[in-house]
């Protein structure tokens, strides 16, 4: 059985490695912070099989289907509740090269109160984006209210999150608002099946029609491994659900955790 674990691991982990990319991350954020002093590296990948849209690459304008995107993340717990990160995004799209395409700094990812204490879990993120220049000009700010309940084995978390752009042309465009969500089932350590639905519905002053938002859902799992539980991969597929959105999107999360 044990051999059996870890071949099932290993195969995985071959996986992540190789079926990433991470071009438009995604990812809903939980309750949970680093530990003080807890450091932890995150690789990011995100891989665009199927899509029917077009996208600006450095002035050029490439097909998004074949699409791969990596981020490489490192967190540090300040305190058990405050964690800041630093990201380094690159993309490869199938008619370009891979080059490097910007950094994202997370201010703070603050954890209120101890966990059951409200009725609700909550925590705060902000995060600041800063493009390369001849990749997209605007610099962007973002900030999270996260949401987490627990109902015995299964867990439901929101991201209510607002957007905006401080440079570049577009910098008069108002605060856009976007929801994800997640629904993880809690009954096994090891493997934790999951649910996500992701939404971007435009200016909160002008919100756009259904059909021109962006809605994904993805179907996907945790798997939590290593001696002390220090590895967690996070994968999932998603789906389009409206025409801006690309048809078939495979997002890996690989993090390790250590002091």
């Amino acid at each position: 059985m044990r051999l059996i674990r870890r071949m099932l691991i290993t195969g995985l982990l071959l996986m992540a490695v190789s079926a990433a990319s991470h071009a438009q991350f995604y990812r809903v954020y939980g309750y949970m912070t680093a530990e003080a002093k807890e450091k932890e590296l995150v690789l990011w990948n995100t891989l665009v099989p199927s899509s029917d849209h077009d996208y600006s690459f450095f002035g050029d304008t490439l097909g998004r289907q074949g699409l791969m995107a990596h981020s490489l993340e490192v967190e540090y717990g300040i305190t058990n509740r405050l964690t800041v990160a630093i990201y380094a995004d690159f993309e490869q799209p199938r008619d370009g090269s891979f080059k490097f395409t910007g950094s994202k700094a997370v201010m703070f990812y603050y954890r209120l109160f101890d966990k059951n204490y409200l009725p609700v879990d909550l925590a705060l993120y902000g995060e600041y984006k800063l493009p390369r220049k001849a990749y997209k000009e605007a610099e962007e700010i973002e900030f999270k209210l996260i949401m987490e309940k627990d109902l015995g084995n299964h867990r439901i978390v929101l991201n209510p999150t607002f957007e905006k752009k401080i440079s570049g042309e577009d910098v008069s465009e108002g605060m856009e608002f976007i929801l994800n969500g997640a629904y993880s089932y809690m009954g096994n350590q090891m493997i934790q099946p999951r649910l996500e639905y992701y939404s971007k519905y435009g200016e909160i002053r002008e919100v756009k029609a259904w059909a021109e938002q962006k809605n994904y859902v993805f179907a996907g799992f945790d798997l939590n491994f290593g001696k002390y539980g220090q590895f967690i991969w996070h994968t999932g597929v998603g789906f389009g659900l409206t025409d801006p959105t690309d048809n078939i999107v495979v997002k890996s999360i690989l993090s390790w955790g250590f002091f």
